[in-house]
């Protein structure tokens, strides 16, 4: 961030917000590289490191927003939402992502996809270094106090394309300005892995977020996007009644609900500005998924290659 840095973050206006599109690599590689590191340290083993991976992806991707909010958007957002006071109700639970574990999982592909390109002879170590050496050593000074220049996100795809020896261009254009899902699938075959997604061991909720648990009330704190209870025609700020004909508090309405079977169709009785309201959800299949990275039994001589030599850092 001092060193390699966005153009935006350095010389400063201080007269103006300083957003920049780029955080999805300033802070998201350094995370990506922070649990890296920590693995080739030896600190931690391989599944214990795989499993970290797993644990971001299932983040990001059981998260509404990661259809509706680009990387580069939750960069542009930063100045309006991290660590934010937020003293009306608002819809971020659905409608923001997290350009930390999203700039992670970003550098995790890229990583990957260049080592398949290259059969191994770069990586997205050889990308930072091309990087650090064209933007930090050897650029003319932008400020007075600051060595260098930044870089912009399209010099940042030029030196990705360089080192991968093909045009990257669409890779940024699908996974970063737009919200396609990553191509995990692709990256992880490289090396002789794959993700296996299947539901989560959670009470299904059909996307109903209650609020803290200091209150009495059984009050919706928030709704999953195109949700079951959405869809239903529940809100916020409804306070759950009985669930079935069954009344429900804090400590049952899970339980209640998970009595019932997907397709079933629920009666569901809230109380809106003080009158009772009968509406009637549909259940449907978990909402939630955990993703577990493996090991490809099938894997080749040079996947396999290929993913010690990342696992190792070489």
């Amino acid at each position: 961030m001092k060193r390699l840095r966005p153009a935006e973050l350095g010389p400063w206006d201080w007269t103006r917000p300083a957003v920049t599109r780029a955080l999805w690599i300033a802070e998201g590689f350094t995370q990506y590289y922070g649990i890296l590191t920590y693995h080739r340290a030896g600190f931690e083993d391989s599944a214990e490191f795989l499993s970290s991976l797993s644990e971001t992806i299932s983040t990001i991707e059981n998260s509404p927003a990661s259809q509706l909010m680009s990387a580069e958007a939750s960069s542009m957002a930063a100045p309006f939402i991290d660590a934010a006071l937020h003293r009306q109700r608002t819809n971020l639970s659905n409608t923001s992502l997290s350009y930390y574990l999203k700039g992670e999982l970003i550098a995790l592909n890229l990583d990957l996809l260049i080592r398949e390109k290259t059969r191994g002879r770069r990586s997205l170590d050889d990308v930072m270094r091309r990087a650090y050496d064209e933007f930090y050593l050897k650029s003319p000074n932008a400020s007075y106090y600051l060595k260098g220049r930044g870089y912009t996100i399209e010099d940042f795809a030029r030196v990705v394309s360089e080192i991968a020896g093909t045009d990257m261009n669409e890779f940024f254009a699908r996974y970063i300005r737009g919200t396609e899902l990553l191509p995990y699938d692709k990256a992880f075959q490289a090396v002789g892995l794959r993700l296996v997604k299947s539901p989560a061991s959670l009470p299904y909720t059909g996307g109903i977020v209650i609020d803290q648990p200091n209150r009495q009330a059984l009050r919706i704190d928030a709704l999953r996007i195109d949700s079951p209870a959405e869809r239903a025609g529940l809100q916020e700020g409804d306070v759950l009644v009985s669930i079935g004909g069954m009344p429900v508090t804090r400590e049952n309405w899970r339980y209640v609900l998970n009595g019932f079977k997907q397709g079933d169709r629920v009666p569901i009785t809230v109380q809106r500005f003080r009158k009772n309201l009968d509406l009637t959800i549909q259940l449907e299949t978990p909402e939630v998924y955990n993703y577990r990275i493996e090991e490809e039994p099938d894997a080749s001589a040079h996947e396999r290659a290929l993913r010690q030599a990342w696992l190792g850092g070489n």
